[in-house]
């Protein structure tokens, strides 16, 4: 590893991999509300849910994005809880669509760049807040 990619997970991760925020706030702040994903700190368990994410998978369309995650359930041979099956985690935002399968989350961006910064900033906190170590976003 050189010396300059550990100078940026110094940078952007604690020694266990978890995310590093730059914000110190967020830290202090005892509910926050990921609304573009519909999702929050106290009104979800995100550790629980989302810990065990390692691959963060972003593109166009909601359609686009569950096709995708069909895919990955199928590469992967991930199997769906009995009783459970693939779903929108964020439909109730009506912004963007997000899938988790298994330890991949795949996200619909919409278009241009102030759609992906909105999502890549709650995103980011998500990772943050569900403690994931080391995740790796495409």
């Amino acid at each position: 590893m050189s010396k300059e990619s550990t100078n940026l997970d110094n940078k952007y991760r604690h020694p266990d991999g978890t995310i590093k925020l730059r914000n110190p706030n967020i830290s202090h702040t005892i509910c926050d509300n990921l609304y573009h994903i519909s999702l929050g700190s106290e009104s979800h368990d995100l550790v629980e849910l989302f810990a065990d994410v390692r691959f963060v998978v972003m593109g166009g369309t909601p359609k686009r994005m569950e096709s995708f995650a069909r895919y990955i359930q199928e590469q992967i041979g991930y199997k769906i809880p009995t009783g459970t099956q693939l779903r929108d985690i964020s439909l109730l935002s009506y912004r963007y669509s997000m899938y988790k399968v298994g330890p991949v989350l795949c996200f619909s961006h919409g278009m241009g760049i102030p759609s992906v910064g909105i999502l890549l900033h709650e995103v980011i906190k998500l990772m943050y807040h569900a403690k994931c170590k080391e995740p790796i976003f495409f």
